[in-house]
This record gives structure tokens, sequence and C-alpha cells, in this order.
């Protein structure tokens, strides 16, 4: 999937992986800035791009969003290996969530190899990692301007996934590279960055 998304210059390479992975997601992203994607086909071909890279079942963009409810992340795509397409999601609202939310922003991202015990993810067991049979989840935040605008979401289904520092450092590094594209890509919404 990799290759199909990267074209044939962009193959990733055994001797130096993780270039070729930043390699492919500077690729995705131009194509955005060029024009020759639209918002919807970028999102997807990053979240099918970076769940291959992480090893995930599911792999999520979300952006920091004022609604009326209040405070929310909205999710901009959700690629979920199981169906093999991009699913929807709800958005996640501070004032249903805010252990998580505290956690997200405060450390910059949420580790939980086992989401259904950590303190972060109480509000989510019953609506959401129960029923899609979620395990564990990673989300780490990214920023534009130094100013957290979005997380990168990464959730194991069937059985729960340690998560590992190279990929909390694989997912920022990620977020460094793509995030002038997540700004285009969220033109015309109500975004808003996490200011305090």
């Amino acid at each position: 999937a990799l290759q199909e998304l990267a074209g044939p210059a962009l193959k990733p390479s055994a001797q130096n992986p993780a270039m070729s992975d930043g390699r492919i997601i500077q690729e995705i992203c131009g194509r955005l800035d060029r024009g020759e994607t639209d918002r919807d086909q970028f999102f997807e071909q990053l979240t099918r791009t970076v769940a291959d890279m992480i090893g995930c079942t599911r792999r999520g963009v979300w952006v920091f969003v004022d609604t009326a409810e209040g405070r929310a992340l909205r999710c901009m795509a959700m690629y979920d290996r199981r169906l093999d397409r991009i699913v929807g999601a709800a958005d996640i609202y501070n004032a249903d969530s805010g252990p998580y939310f505290e956690t997200l922003v405060r450390e910059g991202c949420v580790v939980a190899s086992d989401a259904r015990h950590h303190p972060a993810m109480a509000g989510f067991l019953d609506n959401y990692l129960l029923p899609l049979d979620l395990h564990s989840l990673l989300d780490v935040c990214f920023s534009i301007n130094g100013v957290p605008f979005g997380s990168f979401s990464c959730e194991q289904a069937g059985a729960p996934l340690n998560w590992t520092q190279r990929q909390v450092q694989m997912l920022r590094q990620i977020g460094s590279r793509a995030s002038l594209a997540l700004l285009i890509g969220t033109v015309g919404l109500r975004v808003q960055a996490w200011a305090d």
C-alpha cells in the first residue's frame, strides 16, 4: 500500500526506511500543495500510509474545533484496516472527555497500551472502545506555530498493542512534516488551535 501511494520514485528502502517514510509523507503533502489531490484524497492517503507505517488497525487525523457544545476534536479521516476504507467518527468534546484532553494537551500524547483501563480513556469505554473492540490507543498532538492544532490517533483492535517510543516519535515527525498540509486541508472549517 505504501508503494501504491508513493509512486515508483518513492519506494521504501531497506537501507533507510525512516527516510523513505518521510519522503512518502512529503510526497502526499506535496500532492495537496500542488492541487493534484483534494482534501478527502489527501486525508485518505495520509491515514492509510501512516496505518501501514505504525502497524495499527485504525488511524485517524483529528483537529481542534469550536462548536456550539464547546471545544472538540473533529475527525478529518479515520482509516479502518479491518474494512479497508475510511469510516466516520463522532466529535470528541472536551466537556465529556476532560481527562483525555488534559493529558493530550499537557503531555503532547496519550499512550494507552491498555486503553480500557487507562485513566484518560475512562470516558470512552462504553461508547467507543468496547463497541469497536479497541484495546490500545496512541494519540499524539501536532502543532502549528507551537500551538496544539490536532492529533494523530492510532488504535488497535482485537488485542492490546504495546506502543513503542519509536512509534510515538514517528507520529511526532509526521506531524512536523505534515503540519502545513494539515492546515491547508482544514481550510473552511471552524478550526481553533488549542490556546489556554
